[in-house]
């Protein structure tokens, strides 16, 4: 529901058009009780369960605020999360913090959408944090076990709202993936990460980016210098870079295949590179190891990493990507 309630899809696709379809719509999308303090609402613990609601048409526009129904204690937050469907990592979050009444209580965003559909959905709800919903048709609601990976229906409705300006009469409805249109994207440091300590033969995660978007590259930088030899695991030394799409082995490259050798310490292949070096400035001997490779994803980005020096290693890593907005 809108403020104007005739944009352009609701008529034939093609089909005659009308004047005020040249200017923005600014209206509120809520689909809730008028009466919010009706007796049959339900009113959350505080949780970090994964719950959210899907707006499926005419969302692309300036979104100027997001709101939930809630209340806390002027200090705690919780999460909002955006993206154009349920089962996709989140193009952009905001955290909103709930004043001592309840109410509806919101974050600017003042962020262009550019897509027809919108999924919301909360995380990280922290302590003494609510938040309501109801059971009335029509149901929008959705449940997540399992951290975003998948969705379950269910039969309610969150009370988020949001505030739109500069809002699209209604665009011409696409049914389907349309793969000829790049989609809208930001090269970013998508994350970044550190372990004092890894184990050697472990398979260690270093950093994580949460989203969608395309790998640029991933990068390792192991403080050490212990040179690389030939054999079998555990007496070979190895060092190893592994990226996760969605929880998936995305690719998994080692020092052999960068340098096309058991045991050179510097090399280049078509995918990336693995060289030792000193670095004078701070007298640290180090190892690097870079890949770059069009890597997909749809809600998550891992790097992880494998060395078998024969004792712990400090390792930083970075991740770089396109990111869906």
């Amino acid at each position: 529901m809108s403020t104007r309630d005739h944009p352009d899809w609701w008529r034939p696709v093609g089909g005659s058009n009308s004047q005020d379809s040249t200017l923005e719509r600014r209206s509120l999308i809520w689909n809730d009780d008028e009466n919010i303090l009706l007796v049959d609402r339900v009113r959350t613990e505080t949780t970090d369960d994964w719950k959210g609601k899907f707006y499926t048409r005419g969302c692309r526009g300036k979104i100027e605020q997001l709101q939930i129904y809630s209340e806390g204690n002027a200090a705690n937050t919780l999460t909002l999360n955006i993206s154009p469907h349920p089962c996709l990592g989140p193009l952009y979050t905001v955290d909103i913090t709930p004043g001592a009444v309840e109410g509806w209580w919101g974050a600017n965003f003042r962020q262009m959408w550019n897509y027809d559909s919108l999924f919301i959905w909360i995380t990280d709800v922290e302590a003494l944090v609510s938040w309501w919903y109801d059971a009335f048709q029509p149901h929008d609601g959705h449940e997540s076990a399992n951290f975003g990976v998948t969705w379950a229906a269910a039969n309610n409705r969150p009370f988020i709202r949001v505030v739109y300006s500069s809002e699209t009469p209604g665009d011409v409805p696409v049914s389907g993936i349309v793969n000829t249109i790049e989609i809208p994207s930001t090269a970013t440091e998508a994350a970044s990460g550190h372990d004092a300590a890894v184990p050697t033969e472990l398979v260690t995660t270093i950093c994580t980016a949460v989203g969608a978007g395309t790998m640029l590259e991933a990068k390792l930088d192991f403080r050490t210098s212990v040179t690389p030899t030939p054999g079998n695991p555990p007496i070979a030394v190895r060092y190893q870079i592994r990226v996760l799409t969605d929880g998936f082995l995305g690719n998994l490259s080692d020092n052999r295949e960068l340098t096309q050798s058991c045991v050179a310490t510097s090399g280049r292949s078509s995918k990336g590179e693995f060289w030792q070096c000193t670095i004078a400035e701070d007298s640290w001997d180090r190892t690097f190891i870079r890949i770059r490779m069009p890597l997909k994803f749809r809600r998550s980005l891992t790097l992880q990493c494998v060395q078998s020096t024969g004792g712990p290693v400090e390792v930083w890593g970075l991740l770089y990507a396109n990111m869906i907005r």
